[in-house]
């Protein structure tokens, strides 16, 4: 097969692809999940490949399984029944030692917009907000989202999970659990109450990105929330208020006029 992932060759071997993701040598399969993902990246369908990929769910590469995981949540929606038989793998990276692999299998498995899955990774989430790693508990706040979006009904547990997130003592983390707030309760500011000094300590930490989420947020709570100093000063106040008393005036009227 040609070393050009892009090549006619490579597309057209569909045939030497399934072997190869069916090979024996962990070299064969990355090359094969190479030349699948180019054919992807092509605008081509891939699907037929869905059962041979499933296949190698389970390895100890980190490079094999990013591309394994990244084609399943692609083709998700279109095979279900088969997407379906990896959530038992997934579950299993979620426990790695490897913090990579934990996210990865998180971030997986919450792209996966199928509403049966949706209890098993509502409990994924409520575990791993606790994990001990901050790129893992990053990788939930961008899950609680992401859940939402797929099931409203989730909403109360998703709240509870973003408080927990907000309360976290890592920036990285913070930017993200920012995220999950606007999209899954922009409306309940007295969350924000408890945290509001934490996100300001943290503000110059965090990635642009979580800035940026994090100053809009503070932005809307601090007009929403704080008293305008402004409407406390009358209009006019300044307009009437005379430097010498009327009292006084008149008496230094009188003086002039002797």
């Amino acid at each position: 097969m040609s070393t050009d992932l892009f090549s006619a060759d490579v597309v057209t071997n569909l045939d030497e692809i399934r072997k190869m993701l069916d090979s024996s040598f962990l070299k064969d399969k990355i090359f094969a999940m190479k030349a699948v993902m180019a054919i992807v990246s092509t605008g081509q369908d891939a699907a037929v490949f869905f059962p041979d990929v499933v296949k190698n769910v389970i390895t100890p590469s980190i490079e094999l399984k990013k591309m394994v995981y990244m084609f399943l949540t692609h083709y998700a929606e279109v095979k279900q029944e088969l997407a379906l038989l990896s959530i038992n793998s997934f579950q299993k990276d979620l426990a790695d030692k490897n913090p990579l692999v934990r996210g990865l299998a998180l971030r997986a498995m919450s792209s996966i917009r199928i509403r049966v899955i949706v209890p098993i990774v509502t409990m994924a989430l409520k575990e791993k907000v606790n994990d001990s790693s901050p790129y893992v508990r990053k990788i939930a706040a961008f899950a609680v989202s992401k859940l939402y979006v797929l099931d409203h009904e989730q909403k109360d547990n998703m709240i509870e999970l973003v408080i927990k997130l907000l309360n976290d003592r890592s920036t990285m983390v913070l930017g993200a659990a920012v995220a999950a707030f606007v999209e899954v309760c922009p409306e309940r500011y007295d969350i924000i109450d408890n945290v509001f000094r934490r996100l300001m300590a943290a503000l110059i930490d965090m990635d642009e990105w979580g800035q940026i989420y994090t100053l809009n947020l503070l932005t809307r709570y601090c007009r929403t929330q704080f008293e305008d100093p402004n409407n406390k000063i009358e209009p006019d106040a300044f307009d009437d208020k005379r430097f010498y008393s009327d009292d006084e005036e008149e008496g230094n009227d009188s003086d002039n006029e002797e």
